[in-house]
């Protein structure tokens, strides 16, 4: 499709959700006509407020005993953060590995994040990994809560969980859209409308479509939002939520496995940062549909109940050509290719149900939560082969795409797929104790259950669990805007891999230990935060081969320990800043030598928004990323290793008039040349500079 074409279709469609919404919501527009504090645009980075990500009680960041770092809107915003990856690779603490094009791994404290949750519910990822990217359009913010969270997620681990807090229904009337257009012929659009119809119901609509080319050769990804939610004011007491959203991400050329690091000699490969094994005929399409209904209803003046309802549904179709072995230096002959298709179809049903609020005890008031949980996971994926073509030698043109597809063969799906049916039950509790007035300590404890049943490529893999895991913290004030506090947690997590023998890994289990302070500066406007951490986790599932068709893994035993470091907020009143330093001091096996060697062991995320007091109606700013060197063994005697870098993307936005506003952004402007992972013994080069520019419309 040519950019005129791309253009006229984001033109056609943009306008779509403004038009409408704005009809939508017209007469009440007329009656409450926009002052200038209802479009004021918040630019504060990070979330000074109430958050109950990590206990569901009502704490601030400041109050809560673990490291809470928050990405918001307007960071978003300023650095066109548009995906999940993006906004991800912008959190302190956070990497994202990038084994495929499409397919990806989060490490938070040099483990594996895989507990994601919508308004504070649920579920792991079945398999590890994210598939397709999804649009951050919908989001207000994003909270991670490093560290296990045994009380808000039932399979708590030590690296983080991630809270996607979705945009709700505004009183006020607000309205805006987006035309963005960039390298590699990106263009998008995106609309937001928002407001009351009437005096106790309020709706909202988000849409965003972008489609673009790729530096790499033959890739191209065609992306859509579509986001509704509504509020209800039942009662004076009791408000309901109910929203649906349907993200779809199609894209052609998609990657399967990477390209080869190192050639039959020993020496390492170096691609053009556009080479892609991909044949042209490859395509990955991923569909994911969201629905909720939330229930708050205020019971007394220190009592309310929450009521959390939630339906995932994710398809995604593929048919790929996976490109393997090591070349041969100067003829770049020996790899191998296998032509394949997948199919996933994935349900996560889910209902949280818990009572929030205060009471005395000692003359003093206190806080509990009590809550019940729910989730059902049904997922069944297969692949197709083609077993005509087998598993071709490939001549040295095999990154031109040039392989001619063939036919992929029915089979038995006991063989050839996976089929994964999990039962997830928790009661848990949490209390905050205000033992003095500078200390208090908040403790709690989480049972579950854990039923699952199904198999694997071949291989029957069930499983049940029961297990409380307990947490205990601590807070102590020591001065009006300095805090002391420390956590313990216990750590969970059913398994559904097997070993080198086809038995079932079982539970992975571990701790999690931190110690640290918080400051809150500038008025409560910023918060500066220091924490030592420890975790050992016993019996982790590591991927150590393939096995009869079947990936198979090895039970190991890791310790992990650092500091974490962060400054959020609104330093001044002309500077918004994120910044944030983990050290990793170690990643240990269980014979103390260095494992995850993958994880950069010190890691810097600085972004920031500068307004000119000399200029008000300009404002811009710059992100830097950078960690140390990482590397893989592959095969003995055999190093890949990728030495530090640094990614630098700038920003910088002018007001034109009260409504109208242009910007410009530049990412990796130095134009490194970087993998995107070393997870794998195969990677890709990451993207190389680019630019987009937009023009907004707020009302």
């Amino acid at each position: 499709m040519s950019v005129v074409q791309k253009f006229s279709v984001l033109i056609a469609t943009s306008p779509v959700v403004l038009s409408v919404g704005a009809a939508f919501f017209s007469a009440m527009a007329q009656s409450q006509p926009a002052t200038e504090a209802e479009v004021e645009v918040i630019a504060v980075y990070g979330n000074q407020g109430d958050s109950r990500s990590a206990t569901k009680l009502d704490l601030t960041l400041y109050e809560t005993p673990q490291t809470v770092t928050v990405v918001s809107r307007q960071q978003m915003d300023d650095f066109s953060l548009h995906s999940v990856n993006q906004l991800l690779s912008y959190t302190p603490g956070v990497t994202v590995e990038s084994v495929e094009t499409d397919r990806t791994y989060y490490t938070a404290r040099g483990f594996d994040v895989v507990n994601f949750q919508y308004d504070g519910i649920g579920v792991p990822f079945s398999s590890g990994l994210t598939n397709g990217q999804y649009d951050t359009a919908a989001f207000e913010r994003v909270e991670v809560i490093k560290g296990a969270a045994g009380l808000v997620t039932g399979l708590a681990n030590t690296s983080a969980t991630v809270n996607y807090l979705r945009k709700k229904p505004t009183a006020d009337f607000m309205a805006y859209g987006t035309l963005f257009a960039g390298s590699d012929d990106m263009l998008r659009a995106e609309g937001d409308v928002s407001g009351s119809l009437t005096d106790d119901f309020r709706a909202r609509a988000v849409v965003a479509k972008e489609s673009a080319d790729s530096y790499l050769a033959r890739k191209s990804d065609d992306n859509s939002l579509l986001y509704l939610v509504a509020e209800y004011d039942v009662s004076a007491n009791t408000v309901l939520t109910v929203g649906h959203s349907q993200n779809k991400n199609n894209v052609d050329g998609s990657m399967s496995g990477a390209l080869p690091l190192y050639y039959t000699d020993g020496s390492l490969t170096d691609y053009d940062v556009s080479t892609n094994t991909a044949a042209d005929w490859a395509f990955r399409d991923t569909d994911t549909t969201e629905s909720f209904a939330q229930l708050h209803h205020r019971l007394s003046q220190d009592w309310s109940l929450h009521l959390m309802l939630m339906q995932i549904d994710t398809k995604m179709d593929s048919e790929l050509f996976y490109v393997y072995g090591t070349p041969e230096r100067g003829t770049e002959l020996g790899m191998l290719g296998n032509a394949y298709g997948y199919a996933l179809d994935e349900t996560q049903k889910m209902a949280d149900l818990y009572l929030t609020g205060q009471f005395t005890l000692g003359g003093r008031q206190h806080e509990l939560m009590l809550g019940l949980n729910y989730a059902h996971i049904d997922l069944f994926g297969q692949s197709f082969y083609d077993y005509e073509t087998g598993y071709p030698v490939l001549g040295s043109n095999w990154a031109q795409g040039s392989t001619v597809k063939g036919v992929f063969d029915d089979t038995d799906p006991y063989g050839t797929g996976h089929k994964d049916k999990q039962i997830h039950q928790s009661a848990y509790v949490a209390t905050r104790l205000h033992l003095t007035d500078a200390l208090s300590v908040l403790a709690g404890a989480r049972m579950m259950s854990v039923k699952q049943s199904g198999y694997s490529y071949g291989v029957d893999a069930a499983t049940d669990a029961d297990e409380t895991v307990p947490y205990i913290g601590a807070m102590y004030q020591l001065t009006d805007n300095v805090a002391l506090y420390s956590s313990y947690s216990e750590v969970f997590t059913p398994q559904s891999f097997v070993d080198g023998d086809f038995n079932a890994l079982g539970v992975a289990r571990g701790e999690h230990i931190e110690f640290g302070t918080k400051v809150s500066l500038h008025n409560g406007r910023a918060t500066a935060s220091a924490a030592l951490f420890r975790a050992d986790l016993n019996n982790v599932g590591e991927f150590a081969g393939v096995v009869n068709g079947v990936n198979t893994y090895n039970g190991l035993d890791y310790r992990s320990q650092g500091v974490e470091m962060e400054l959020v907020g609104s330093v001044t009143d002309q500077l918004n800043l994120s910044l944030g330093y983990t050290w990793l001091d170690s990643i240990e096996g269980d014979d103390g030598s260095q494992v995850r060697t993958y994880v950069p062991r010190n890691l810097v995320k600085l972004s920031g928004v500068y307004f000119p007091q000399w200029l008000p109606a300009l404002s811009f700013g710059a992100s830097v990323n950078w960690q140390d060197s990482v590397y893989t063994s592959p095969e003995p005697g055999i190093d890949i290793r990728q030495n530090s870098y640094a990614l630098l993307d700038v920003f910088v936005r002018y007001q034109l008039s009260d409504n109208v506003s242009l910007a410009l952004n530049g990412s990796n402007v130095t134009d490194k040349k970087y993998y995107e992972s070393l997870y794998w013994t195969q990677a890709y080069y990451g993207v190389p500079s680019q630019w987009q520019a937009s023009v907004t419309w707020r009302y």
